[in-house]
């Protein structure tokens, strides 16, 4: 059985690879009204110390494929 977040309750998770700009923690959300978000929150330090900064964000559109229905496989040529 598969783990289904309860509203108002989510999970951060350490990221595998590392830029400069991307967060540290990647993970999700769900709101009081079931609705999911993303998370990404930074590890940064301040004048009272380590701290995490957080951004919350629609959850990004998953790609749609597309079916090519030529004869020839879709090729130009």
């Amino acid at each position: 059985m598969a783990y289904e977040a309860k509203p108002n309750t989510g999970s951060l998770f350490k990221a595998e690879k590392k830029s400069e700009k991307a967060p540290d923690y990647t993970g999700t959300f769900k709101d009081s009204t079931g609705k999911e978000w993303r998370l990404a929150a930074w590890v940064k330090e301040g004048a009272k110390g380590k701290f995490f900064s957080l951004l919350a964000s629609e959850p990004m559109a998953k790609p749609i494929n597309v079916v090519d229905n030529n004869e020839d496989g879709g090729l130009p040529f």
